[in-house]
């Protein structure tokens, strides 16, 4: 994949040389740094072949232009109260930096998101009408996932449950891993395996155990979830099971590659689906409302629920073949 290209554009000989070093030593394999001193040299090289981030601190205001370039520009503050909508504190730790702008680089939808050196495929599940279909669609479509890379489950929902019929006892959860992920400093490699279970071949990180925690985590950290489950871990695919609209929810739901949407049949849950295809309209989000495809289940379809919740019977009984038709119909396969 190509690298991502990054201009670091600031008068301080000494912090700019150091955070250069740093992201070439670390990040080598992932971007390609350029530094700058001297406006007219970042603006002649901007105009030939532009960058796609740019860091730019005091000096170099008069020369950043904004339009027709393509490329993101972050803002190195020199206070911690930042003046610009786009904008990092610039003293920091070199890695939170990384971090900040590369959340940025995601939210603005720059290049479809950041990558590890590969595609992430990230698939949202949500259902407008609370399906009771809803976790058994995406953990057989995780399942179907994991069977052609490496892939991990993440549950967004309230009283989840899966304890008692996994016959798991979990330590810690997804609220222990949110609130980790926002402390500055950790390592997020050995956060996610201290967190981390499977089953048939899929990874899982429990869900919150208490529900309310949900809403209450800001926007913020959910993004930041989703940014280091991409750039930080080795999964090719991600499966986001939105059992509520979470802080920041349709922020996540650009993020994702492709997004199902489980609805029930009926006219109750047609004005439902109508409503939430409305709120996005309001919203202005178009392209959004367009990537999301509905899969339609009656009242005869949930009786899979009837019986104790067992994953292989979802993934090899009817319940499995529509998310196959789901999954492989939208890519033109049989």
């Amino acid at each position: 994949m190509k690298k991502v290209t990054i201009a670091i554009c600031d008068l301080q000989d000494a912090y700019r040389e150091r955070l250069a070093e740093y992201f070439l030593r670390k990040k080598a394999d992932k971007v390609q740094i350029a530094s700058y001193s001297v406006r007219r040299q970042f603006t002649e090289q901007q105009k030939e072949d532009p960058f796609d981030i740019v860091l730019w601190g005091r000096g170099f205001e008069g020369v950043v232009s904004k339009e027709g370039t393509g490329s993101l520009y972050i803002f190195l503050s020199d206070s911690p109260e930042l003046e610009e909508e786009t904008a990092i504190f610039k003293y920091q730790s070199a890695e939170e930096i990384w971090r900040e702008m590369f959340a940025f680089y995601m939210k603005l939808g720059k290049k479809n998101g950041y990558r590890s050196g590969r595609d992430t495929e990230v698939i949202g599940i949500y259902s407008p009408t609370h399906s009771r279909l809803r976790t058994p669609f995406a953990l057989t479509m995780a399942q179907i996932m994991a069977s052609e890379k490496k892939a991990l489950y993440v549950n967004l929902g309230e009283w989840a449950g899966f304890g008692g019929w996994m016959e798991e006892s979990y330590h810690r959860d997804l609220a222990d891993l949110m609130y980790l992920i926002s402390s500055r400093g950790v390592r997020i490699r050995g956060i996610l395996e201290s967190v981390i279970h499977s089953v048939n071949h899929m990874d899982y990180i429990p869900p919150m155990a208490d529900a309310q925690l949900l809403c209450e985590t800001s926007a913020e950290d959910y993004r930041k979830l989703l940014f280091l489950l991409v750039e930080k871990s080795e999964y090719e695919g991600i499966v986001l099971d939105f059992g509520v609209m979470v802080p920041g929810f349709f922020s996540l739901l650009e993020q994702c590659t492709s997004i199902y949407g489980v609805v029930d049949a009926g006219a109750m849950a047609r004005g439902q689906c109508i409503q939430f295809e409305e709120s996005m309209a309001k919203r202005g989000m178009t392209q959004l409302s367009e990537k999301i495809r509905s899969v339609a289940f009656t009242a005869a379809d949930s009786q899979v629920l009837e019986q104790e919740p067992v994953m292989q019977q979802w993934l090899y009984g009817r319940l499995g073949d529509r998310v196959r038709a789901a999954r492989y119909g939208q890519h033109g396969a049989d």
